[in-house]
Order: structure tokens, then sequence, then C-alpha cells
């Protein structure tokens, strides 16, 4: 049987796509339907639709697609990098994934600190210089309305991120570098010094 040019074309685009980004299916065909809007408007409509639809499934089948490997790498990749799991799970809802199979990316990213979220947080605070990670002077700020509005956009940038007032406020207490470094080390190892 042979391939219509555009299934040709929209399998090349999407393998291409595949080598450079891992993806789920919902934005594979996102992907291949804006190719064939810029460069298959001689087909019609439907083939296209058709095509796009088989493609997928054949990259899914042959193991270039794999929605829930794709939503745990992401996971594990967001939490490195200091995501709450408000944050995480907003990004996975964007690929259209189902709810169940991102908590389960979520838990698996979880699986080997005793509490993700509040590695996260001290991860977010490293990240954006924020709590003991702060190298502005306010200790010496005789301005104590000064003080509480600082730590409140602290805290404020915390809740943003999706983080729980509780947690955010658990880590901008803490005294220094040193505290949050070893809390971290703390929660890798399985341990949470906070229960």
């Amino acid at each position: 049987m042979t391939k219509s040019p555009a299934e040709t074309r929209l399998m090349n685009k999407a393998l291409d796509y595949l080598g450079r980004y891992a993806t789920s299916k919902q934005r594979l065909s996102e992907v291949l339907g804006r190719f064939a809007m810029q460069k298959l408007d001689s087909h019609g409509t439907d083939e296209v639709a058709a095509a796009i639809s088989m493609i997928v499934t054949r990259c899914q089948t042959l193991g270039y697609l794999n929605d829930e490997a794709f939503a745990q790498s992401q996971a594990r990749i967001h939490r490195r990098q200091g995501r709450s799991k408000h944050g995480i799970r907003q990004r996975l809802r964007q690929h259209r994934l189902d709810d169940a199979l991102i908590e389960a990316a979520l838990d698996a990213a979880d699986q080997h600190a005793a509490n993700g979220e509040l590695l996260a947080a001290c991860l977010f605070a490293k990240r954006r210089r924020i709590g003991p990670f702060y190298r502005g002077h306010y200790d010496t700020v005789d301005d104590s309305q000064a003080l509480m509005q600082h730590q409140q956009r602290q805290l404020a940038k915390m809740a943003r991120a999706g983080f729980a007032m509780k947690v955010g406020r658990t880590v901008l207490e803490l005294e220094d570098i040193d505290a949050v470094e070893q809390l971290i080390d703390k929660l890798e190892q399985g341990e949470d010094p906070t229960m």
C-alpha cells in the first residue's frame, strides 16, 4: 500500500519533531496540524486530518510517543527546577494529559524525597534568590515596616509559584543558606524534619 504525499510529508515532519523534542500526543497533533495548514493547503482537510490521526497512532505504536513516559519525565525535570505540584499539574494539563496520569507522574517524581513539595520550595528559593538566599542588606534595615513588606513580597512569589503558605513560610523562615542545604539533604535522604 503506497502512502500519499501528504502522509509522507507529515510522517517526515513528525519524525523530525520527535527527534528534537519529547512531546505528548496532543502536542504532536497540534504541530502536524500547523504544518499541514502552512505546507499542505492543496490537500483536502479530511485527508489531512485522517493522515495526522494515523501518523500519531503509528508513532505511538512504534514507541516514539508515550504520554506516560513524557509526563514522568516532565514532572521530574520540573521538580528538580523547584516547581510546585500545582505548577507542574498546570503545565501537563496544557498537553491534555489525563489527571490520573499527571498524579502518577507527580508521585513518581517525589518517590525519593520525604516531602517533595518542601524540597521543590527550597530549590525554588535558591533559584530565585529569596529567603536565606537573598543577597540584599535588609538585616541592617531599621524600619520594621520595610522588612515586613519585603518578606511579604517574597512569600507572594512563593504563592504565585503554587506553593502553600505553610511551605513558603517554612523555607523563608530558615536562618541561612546552610540551614536550607541541610534541609535539602535530609529531604533527599528520605527524612522530613518538619513533621
